[in-house]
């Protein structure tokens, strides 16, 4: 892990030394923003290459770069120009139109998306990137092209990039589930996830550490000392739990009705609450919240509140459907007191099977080894018992997946009436819903309710010894 953080930081120190030699050398900048990306740095990855287009405008690979992180950025309008002006220089440029199709994933139009998609495997047949994503737009049937080509792939994998490697197990995997094939899948989830955990610098012990601390400072004493702070607004809602729960199928459910607009997994709240306290001095969450007072809790609400008011002014509800936003639950009441709170549950073991086969855009790092993944649920589990003890029964509502697939309406009823709003038939049509939804389940929130995901995991139970283990007590009763 230290040797990875190492390399990126020479690159970095290289390309910059580079760049003071010869100011704004294009090549350069986006191999700059190339290494910021990979440490997760966006924000200055994306400055970067907005200063090369600006500059050097006729770049078709820098605008094509700028629309995919324009697009993990949720600017979904920045990312299509970017994108539209990388093939206006270079018609052939397959990321972009690979980009494009994901964006039309996103809105739900599967057409356009094949389309975009097919039309940058007719100019390279071997991206790996458009063939992933078309294994998305819909359920892979037998003698499948895609699923040929893909398959033609394997005997020459081992020469490919890690990334080239990882979307072609993903890839793989999501085709044979979708078949049937068990065994086949999830072997080639193991695999892709295998290779992606390699590339990660995830520490299970300190996210174990972190979630226990969480606990240990937001107890009852902490929250007795902050109540009747915090900003009045009614307009919040908050749907959170483990990803990959049910959590993007319970927004949908809320953002079809008229009064919601529903604005997706948001970064504000985790941002706001771990800023510094007081503003000089720097302590990661949760040990900044030991010298919080009631004035700087408010300052928080209003500061979210008016980045939350930002994505729809008009609107008389906006959910947040960041799941790990759980990590701060017990923070929500006290900072917002009438913002409404949804904690979506799900089968522990579908839960995490679901995202241990799911290829994740970023951030999830526990996800990719079964022991860690259990054990990640674990702390969530236990995170999650201590806000239902220290936090009053009223302060958020527990939805259990399951539920609303066998009585989709009950459920729906149940959400609408707990965020305070009149009942709308248009919640039961949340699959016809036109919002753009950049989360894992952007396909299955566009189908009516299906019971197929119910006991997922029992296909792969063979496979899922270290799960249990490092689920513990959360593991099914042998």
């Amino acid at each position: 892990v230290r040797l990875k953080q190492e390399q990126a930081e020479l690159a970095e120190a290289l390309l910059r030394r580079s760049l003071q030699l010869r100011p704004g050398y294009p090549e350069a900048m986006v191999g700059l923003s190339r290494v910021l990306y990979d440490q997760n740095r966006l924000a200055e990855a994306r400055a970067v290459l907005r200063d090369v287009v600006a500059h050097t405008p006729d770049k078709a690979d820098a605008w094509s770069q700028l629309g995919m992180l324009a697009s993990e950025m949720d600017s979904a309008e920045e990312a299509e120009a970017a994108y539209r002006q990388a093939l206006v220089l270079d018609p052939k440029m397959t990321d972009a139109l690979t980009g494009l199709g994901n964006l039309r994933l996103e809105q739900g139009k599967i057409a356009a998306a094949e389309e975009f998609l097919r039309e940058a495997l007719v100019i390279d047949p071997d991206h790996l990137g458009a063939r992933f994503h078309l294994t998305q737009t819909r359920k892979v049937k037998a003698g499948d092209d895609n699923l040929k080509a893909l398959i033609a792939k394997l005997p020459e994998a081992q020469t490919y990039s890690a990334e080239k490697q990882i979307s072609l197990h993903y890839a793989l995997g999501k085709s044979f589930d979708d078949l049937q094939e068990w065994d086949k899948a999830f072997l080639h989830f193991m695999e892709g996830a295998r290779l992606k955990r390699a590339k990660l610098n995830y520490d299970a012990e300190a996210d174990s550490t972190r979630t226990r601390r969480i606990a240990e400072v937001m107890g009852s004493s902490f929250m007795d000392a902050l109540r009747g702070a915090g900003d009045p607004s009614h307009v919040p809602v908050f749907v959170l739990g483990m990803p990959r729960s049910g959590t993007t199928l319970t927004e949908q459910i809320l953002a079809s009705h008229p009064d919601v607009h529903g604005a997706g997994e948001l970064r504000d709240l985790m941002e706001v609450v771990q800023q510094p306290v007081p503003s000089q001095l720097f302590e990661p969450f949760p040990e900044n919240l030991a010298r919080l007072t009631p004035d700087r809790l408010t300052e928080w609400g209003n500061e979210y509140v008016r980045r939350l008011r930002e994505r729809a002014p008009e609107a008389k509800r906006i959910t947040d459907k960041m799941p790990a936003n759980y990590l701060a639950l017990g923070l929500i009441p006290l900072m917002l007191p009438n913002a409404k709170i949804v904690h979506v549950k799900r089968n522990p073991v579908d839960t995490c099977v679901s995202c241990f086969t799911r290829l994740f855009n970023r951030q999830q790092e526990a996800t990719y080894d079964l022991a860690e993944l259990g054990r990640h649920y674990a702390n969530y589990a236990r995170l999650t018992e201590h806000w239902r003890q220290a936090l009053p029964k009223e302060s958020f509502l527990e939805v259990q997946y399951e539920d609303i697939v066998a009585d989709m309406e009950g459920q729906a009823r149940r959400l609408i009436d707990w965020c305070g709003l009149e009942w709308s038939s248009s919640c039961l049509a949340f699959h016809e819903n036109k919002r753009s939804i950049r989360t894992a389940s952007v396909t299955q929130v566009r189908q009516p309710i299906y019971n197929s995901s119910v006991e997922r995991w029992r296909h792969y139970e063979p496979f899922l010894e270290p799960l249990f283990a490092g689920l513990g007590e959360f593991a099914p009763a042998k």
